[in-house]
C-alpha cells in the first residue's frame, strides 16, 4: 500500500498526530492547487485538481492495522445485508408463531421506511459528530433493534423493533463507504470498495440459507440473534482500531448545526412516498385514494424540505450544490436506474426457480449462485484495476452494457430452459453488476471537493436504496396485473386454479395437463417482469454516459474530513 507509507500524516500504535492547517500551509496548498490544475487543462478538464486547498493532513494507519479495520467494516456490511434476506424466509414462521399472518408486511415495511429514510441523514451526521462516532451509533442502533427482535413476545413488538433496527442499518453501509474515503487514497479505492460489493453478494446469498436453517433446524430468533456476536467484533474492531481526526466543537455546538427541521421533513416525506409504493399493487390498488392521497401529501412534505434545504438551513442535508456538477446528476441518475433493474432481478430470479421450478426456497438460493460468483468476480477484478490504470469510466460503461445485455437474455427463458442458459444468463448479470456499482460509486467521490464527500456518498447510496423500492414496486406491479390475465382463462374453466396465485405450490395438485398451463402463464408474467427490467438497466447505462472522468489521486493521500 505505498498510498499509506507516503501519507504526510504521522501515526503511532499509542498517540496519532494530526497536521493542523497554519497561514504558511495553506499558501503552500493553494500554490499546489494552482500549479496542478494548470498541468491538469492540458488533458481536456479532465482532472478537477488536487485535493481541496482547505485539505488537512490526516492519520493514516499501519498496513496491519488497516486490514483489521477493513475486517471490522466489511463485518459491519455483511450485517446490514445479511439481515434484509435471512429475515425474508422466516416471516411465515414468525407471522404463524404469533398468530398474525395479516400482519407480515409490516415486519419488511418497518425495516424499509425507517432504513431508507434515514440513510441520507447519516452523510451530513457524520461531518457534525464525526464518522466514527456516527458509525458506532449507526452499528449500536441496529444491534439493540436485532436484539429486542430476537426476544420479541408479539407482532407489534417485533414491527417496532424491526423499525428501530432499520434506523441504524440504514447507516451502515453508507457510513463504510465514508470511513474507507478517510483511510485509503482515491486511486486505491476501488479495490477497497470491490472487497466491500463483494461481500454484499455473498451475504445476499447466505442469508436465505441461514434463515432456512434457523427456522428449521433451531428458532426464527436466531436469524436476529446471529447479529449480536457479528456486531460486536464489529465494534470493538472499530473502537479499539480507527483513529480519525474528531470534529471541532463541543457537543452543544454540534447540535446547534443539525438540520432538525429538514431531518423531520425529509423523514416524513419519504415516508409518505414510500407506503404507497410498498403498498401499491398488492394491499392497496394504485388508483385507490389512499394511495393517491399518501403520494400527494409526500410530494408536498418533499417540497417543504427542499424550501428548506434552500433557504434556511445553515448546513443542509441534502446541498443543492451538488446538483450543479453534470457528473453528480449523472451518477444519481445511474445509481437509481441501476438499483430498480438489479433489484427487480433478485426478486424475480428466485420466483423462477421456487414457482416455474417448483424448487424450495433454499434450493432457489442455491440456484442464485451464478449471479453472486460473476458479482464476486467482478468487483474485485475491477476494483484491482481501477487502482492499477486509474480509469473507471470503461468498467461502468462495459458492466452497464453486460448488465443490460444479461437482463434482455433472462426474458429468453423458458419452463424448459437448460441449467447452463439459466448459469449463463445469471453469470453475466452478475459480471455487469459487478464492475459498474463500486464504480459509480468511486465516480462521485471523485467529483466533490472533500467537504462534500460524506454528503455526496450518502446520497449515492440513497438514490440506489430508493431505485431498489421503486424497481420492486413497478416490476411487482407489472407481475401481478400478468399473472391474473394469464390465469383468467383458466380459473373460468376452473375456479380452484384461482388458490395458486397464494400458493404456487398447489399447481401439481390439478393434474399435469393443468400443471404446464399454470406454469407456462406464471412463466410469462415473469418474463414480463424481466422486460421491465431491461429499460432501467438501458436507463442506466445512458445515465452514466455523461459521468465525467476525474484524476483518482494516490499521492496526496486519503480524503480527510473536514
Amino acid at each position: 500500500m505505498g498510498a499509506h507509507e507516503q501519507a504526510p500524516s504521522v501515526y503511532s500504535s499509542e498517540t496519532a498526530t494530526i497536521a493542523v492547517p497554519n497561514e504558511h500551509s495553506e499558501k503552500v496548498a493553494a500554490s499546489i492547487s494552482s500549479s496542478i490544475s494548470d498541468a491538469s487543462s492540458a488533458h481536456g478538464n479532465l482532472d478537477p485538481g488536487p485535493p481541496h486547498p482547505s485539505d488537512e493532513g490526516v492519520v493514516t494507519l499501519p498496513f496491519k492495522e488497516l486490514i483489521i479495520v477493513f475486517i471490522g467494516l466489511m463485518l459491519g456490511v455483511f450485517l446490514s445485508s445479511l439481515d434484509q434476506t435471512i429475515v425474508s424466509v422466516c416471516t411465515t414462521n414468525i407471522a404463524n408463531e404469533f398468530h398474525s399472518l395479516s400482519e407480515i408486511p409490516w415486519v419488511g415495511t418497518a425495516y424499509l421506511l425507517t432504513s431508507t429514510s434515514f440513510q441520507p441523514l447519516y452523510g451530513r451526521f457524520s461531518d457534525i459528530f464525526g464518522r466514527k462516532s456516527t458509525f458506532l451509533f449507526a452499528i449500536t442502533v441496529f444491534l439493540i433493534g436485532s436484539a429486542l427482535c430476537g426476544a420479541a413476545q408479539s407482532m407489534s413488538w417485533i414491527i417496532i423493533a424491526r423499525g428501530i433496527a432499520g434506523i441504524g442499518a440504514g447507516g451502515i453501509m453508507s457510513m463504510v463507504m465514508i470511513i474507507i474515503t478517510d483511510l485509503v487514497s482515491l486511486r486505491d479505492r476501488g479495490k477497497y470498495q470491490g472487497m466491500i460489493g463483494a461481500v454484499f453478494g455473498v451475504s445476499s446469498v447466505i442469508g436465505p440459507l441461514l434463515g432456512g436453517v434457523f427456522t428449521d433446524k433451531a428458532s426464527w430468533r436466531w436469524a436476529f440473534f446471529i447479529n449480536l456476536p457479528i456486531g460486536a467484533i464489529t465494534l470493538v474492531a472499530v473502537v479499539k482500531l480507527l483513529h480519525l481526526p474528531r470534529t471541532k466543537g463541543s457537543f452543544k455546538d454540534k447540535i446547534k448545526r443539525v438540520d432538525f427541521l429538514g431531518a423531520l421533513a425529509l423523514v416524513c416525506g419519504l415516508v409518505l412516498i414510500l407506503l404507497p409504493l410498498n403498498w401499491g399493487g398488492s394491499t392497496y390498488k394504485w388508483n385507490s385514494p389512499i394511495v393517491i392521497g399518501l403520494f400527494c401529501a409526500g410530494a408536498v412534505v418533499m417540497l417543504i424540505f427542499c424550501l428548506i434545504e434552500w433557504k434556511q438551513a445553515a448546513e443542509p442535508i441534502i446541498p443543492f450544490r451538488l446538483f450543479k456538477s453534470r457528473t453528480n446528476v449523472a451518477v444519481f441518475l445511474t445509481s437509481l436506474f441501476l438499483g430498480m433493474g438489479f433489484f427487480g432481478i433478485m426478486f424475480f430470479m428466485p420466483l423462477f426457480f421456487q414457482i416455474v421450478r417448483q424448487e424450495s426456497a433454499t434450493t432457489a438460493g442455491l440456484e442464485m449462485l451464478p449471479l453472486i460468483v460473476g458479482l464476486l468476480v467482478a468487483t474485485i477484478s475491477s476494483g484491482l484495476m481501477v487502482t492499477r490504470w486509474g480509469q473507471y469510466r470503461p468498467f461502468i460503461w462495459v458492466g452497464l452494457a453486460l448488465a443490460t445485455t444479461g437482463t434482455g437474455l433472462l426474458t429468453l427463458l423458458r419452463e424448459d430452459s437448460s441449467r447452463g442458459m439459466v448459469i449463463g444468463f445469471l453469470f453475466i448479470n452478475g459480471l455487469g453488476i459487478g464492475f459498474s456499482m463500486q464504480p459509480v460509486m468511486l465516480a462521485i467521490q471523485s467529483a466533490v471537493p472533500s467537504r462534500d464527500i460524506a454528503v455526496a456518498t450518502a446520497n449515492a447510496t440513497f438514490f440506489r436504496t430508493v431505485g431498489s423500492v421503486l424497481g420492486v414496486a413497478i416490476t411487482g406491479t407489472v407481475f401481478n396485473n400478468a399473472i391474473k390475465n394469464n390465469l383468467a382463462p383458466l380459473i373460468v374453466m376452473n375456479p380452484e386454479v384461482g388458490r395458486v396465485i397464494s400458493d404456487s405450490y398447489l399447481a401439481p395438485t390439478f393434474g399435469p395437463e393443468m400443471e404446464a398451463q399454470i406454469l407456462h402463464a406464471y412463466m410469462m408474467a415473469l418474463r414480463s417482469g424481466f422486460i421491465a427490467c431491461v429499460p432501467f438497466m438501458g436507463l442506466a447505462w445512458l445515465c452514466s454516459l455523461f459521468i465525467q472522468h476525474n484524476k483518482l489521486r494516490s499521492s496526496q493521500g486519503p480524503t480527510v474530513m473536514e
